[in-house]
């Protein structure tokens, strides 16, 4: 049997930080559930990404990350494009990565923002969703 969820991340780009800057996001799997910036895929269960989006293009920021994903705290997986080319309706939209991601049972998921601009004088607020198919 295969499901899936979506995963709200989201992450803060202090003001006037420069390009290059790295920040921790935050994973939320369910709305009723706090964030974490470490998420353990369930050890009977394996986890593929398979998009990742945002809906507005305020949710870019003006600092224009990129988003890493990381495995068990030091395998860099795959990098997507600028969050600005990811807008959900964007019918030029690149696939997030070049394959879908996989995480088997126990793995560590982790992801970080990497500012491809200097910001301006107020801090982004960035929201992304990444789909995710379970089995």
């Amino acid at each position: 049997m295969t499901n899936g969820i979506t995963l709200e991340c989201t992450g803060t780009i202090d003001a006037s930080l420069g390009a290059g800057t790295i920040k921790a996001v935050s994973i939320k799997t369910d709305p009723t559930v706090s964030s974490v910036t470490e998420l353990q895929v369930p050890l009977s269960e394996t986890w593929v990404f398979t998009d990742l989006y945002i809906l507005a293009s305020a949710d870019a920021g003006t600092s224009n990350p990129i988003v890493n994903f990381d495995k068990n705290r030091g395998n860099s997986l795959a990098s997507t494009p600028p969050l600005s080319t990811m807008l959900i309706t964007n019918n030029t939209r690149p696939r997030f990565s070049p394959r879908p991601l996989g995480f088997s049972g126990g793995d560590i998921i982790r992801m970080f923002l990497f500012t491809t601009i200097q910001n301006d004088g107020s801090a982004d607020s960035i929201k992304f969703y990444v789909a995710c198919s379970i089995s």
